[in-house]
């Protein structure tokens, strides 16, 4: 009989294999957007927005953030502000976008690009929507130059390339974009892609802020109240991100769903919670998207419903998602909401254990132990139990110690090997954009 799958914070579920491996089978609740901290925390939790700008977040904690499920976070998320809710787009409507883009019109260009991010098909294309925004981009868009440099800034679709997205912000910016504008001011105060300075970055807040931006003014006003030593109240938190949901941030609007799940800066509703989640996931926000699927899958706030859960999952695992990685990956494990196939499994369980997620990691390392989804291989269990083991994961130590006695000292040298490849090519030159 197959175990009853829950999203449970901190509880394992086992489930014996076929083979001589048990497959420790963790459901992660992951990082609902409410995972941000305020800016006076450290360590800002991480995002995984498709095409999204840098962003320090601010709204309260909810659930298991990335670093305590071991995914790699930087220093600055990003968000993005879409076009119009992709979901308002009809067949009819998308095949005149589609000619408008193919004719030359960069609008259209750019809105395709979005139609392809947000996965209004019925998945995500990063391809597809990279296509489109380089297109236009490359004739002077300046939206889709925004958007190509968030694609790099996170690594969507594309390396990250904090160069190439710095060179992309500015064009955008000098153009007046004032998300670009915000977004090249995070650059130059982390120093990410351009010379750390603080002055410049100054300037882009500002010249975005005159533009009613509230994420730069959000961004200002924390400066602000640093400096004279009076942290923003939630309530101020929750006008802000507000006003930047209204103009269409993504991150804001799934900030928002955080913080009235809470009841943090606003009045407790789990109604409209579940409404910024919603618009934030119409964008294609994955850390919406991960939640909504969590809600789906438990039954909270919405019926209970596997299929809808599993199409979420999927949209936010093809952003990149780690965590919706993970989980997806657990249910075609499990047979929940979908057949049961450990062939998907492993794929998914890969691309969230290359993320450095130690619960993927782990569970790749059982998968290959005992042969599910892929030939056995207990090199490259050891491999992904010895990774798993390093991110601080107590299973995978003792699935570790209990396997290195069935190895040779030169498959535990190769597994080791396997775990530490050469390091990455670096990154282009840093272009002039002044």
């Amino acid at each position: 009989m197959r175990k009853k799958f829950v999203i449970i914070p901190d509880r394992k579920i086992s489930l014996k294999s076929g083979g001589c491996g048990v497959l420790i089978l963790v459901v992660a609740t992951g990082c609902g957007p409410g995972q941000e901290r305020s800016e006076n925390a450290p360590n800002p939790a991480s995002t995984n927005r498709p095409h999204s700008i840098l962003q320090t977040r601010h709204a309260a904690p909810d659930l298991v953030s990335p670093q305590e499920n071991g995914t790699q976070a930087q220093t600055n998320p990003v968000t993005v502000n879409a076009s119009p809710s992709p979901q308002s787009v009809s067949s009819l409507e998308f095949d005149t976008l589609k000619a408008n883009a193919e004719a030359g019109d960069v609008s259209a260009q750019t809105a395709l690009g979005n139609y392809y991010a947000a996965g209004q098909g019925g998945q995500i294309d990063m391809a597809e929507a990279l296509k489109w925004y380089r297109t236009a981009a490359e004739h002077g868009q300046a939206r889709a130059e925004y958007y190509l440099g968030a694609s790099y800034a996170q690594g969507h679709g594309v390396p990250r390339n904090d160069p190439e997205a710095a060179k992309w912000f500015y064009q955008a910016a000098q153009q007046g974009d004032p998300m670009a504008q915000y977004n090249l001011g995070l650059m130059y105060a982390e120093g990410r892609g351009v010379a750390k300075d603080n002055a410049e970055a100054g300037n882009w807040f500002q010249k975005a802020a005159e533009q009613g931006d509230a994420m730069a003014r959000l961004r200002l006003a924390t400066a602000s109240a640093k400096d004279s030593n009076t942290p923003l109240a939630p309530e101020q938190l929750a006008a802000f991100y507000l006003q930047a949901a209204q103009q269409g941030y993504s991150e804001a609007q799934a900030a928002l769903g955080s913080m009235y799940k809470k009841g943090v800066g606003v009045e407790q509703n789990s109604a409209a919670a579940l409404q910024w989640y919603s618009q934030a996931a119409e964008q294609g926000d994955p850390k919406a998207l991960h939640w909504l699927a969590v809600s789906y899958l438990n039954g909270d706030g919405v019926p209970k419903d596997l299929s809808q859960a599993v199409q979420f999952y999927t949209k936010a695992a093809d952003a990149g998602y780690a965590l919706s990685q993970y989980n997806l990956g657990m249910m075609y494990v499990l047979g929940q909401g979908v057949d049961g196939n450990d062939e998907t499994a492993l794929q998914l369980f890969q691309k969230a254990a290359n993320q450095n997620l130690s619960a993927a990691q782990r569970q790749l390392g059982a998968m290959y132990e005992s042969g599910r989804g892929a030939n056995a291989d207990l090199v490259e269990a050891y491999r992904w139990f010895s990774q798993a083991a390093a991110n601080g994961d107590a299973e995978a130590v003792r699935s570790l110690n209990a396997l290195s006695q069935r190895l040779t000292a030169d498959q535990i040298k190769e597994a080791r090997a396997r775990a530490n490849p050469p390091a990455s090519q670096p990154q282009p030159a840093q272009p002039p954009i002044h």
